[in-house]
């Protein structure tokens, strides 16, 4: 089977959210919920203390420190928007051949050719297919806009028969 492909802006984000959904770590699934949580109830817990107390220099790094808690999910996604601009390699056309052998992606800066040990499984939704490599760090993103449904469902069926018992 053989696909071409770019990741768009949207495309990458929409990857890296599924990952981090569908990811294995509990610490990223705590990540993305502790710190803003800790944020918020330090932030009420300040400006509580400064109503009944009164207002106080001294607390001013403590609401600097919250805030940034809280606003941790869009400084994530900033980060996230930054990635894909700096990086060559998620920019341009993809090629993506896949058969019994494995994978091979080939872009205009990089190219890569892995068999199917390489993978350990992969998740989709509705936008992406999210194929994530053994270390569970890595991970590819092939964005379902560009394919046919038929191509969709040869990729899932071929994403299924090779990474399903893994």
């Amino acid at each position: 089977m053989h696909i071409e492909y770019e990741i768009s802006e949207k495309d990458f984000r929409d990857g890296q959210r599924l990952a981090i959904k569908g990811s294995k770590s509990l610490a990223i699934h705590w990540a993305t919920f502790l710190p803003p949580s800790i944020g918020l109830v330090t932030l009420i817990y300040i400006i509580k203390v400064a109503a009944s107390q009164g207002f106080s220099v001294r607390v001013v790094p403590g609401i600097v420190i919250s805030v940034l808690f809280v606003l941790m999910p869009i400084l994530t996604r900033q980060t996230q928007n930054k990635l894909y601009t700096k990086s060559s390699s998620l920019r341009g056309r993809i090629s993506l051949d896949v058969d019994d052998a494995g994978l091979r992606f080939l872009g205009q800066t990089s190219s890569s050719n892995a068999s199917w040990n390489h993978y350990s499984r992969f998740l989709e939704n509705d936008k992406v297919f999210v194929l994530w490599q053994k270390d569970e760090r890595l991970f590819n993103i092939v964005p379902k806009l560009v394919l046919t449904p038929e191509q969709t469902a040869s990729l899932r069926q071929i994403l299924q028969h090779h990474l399903a018992d893994r």
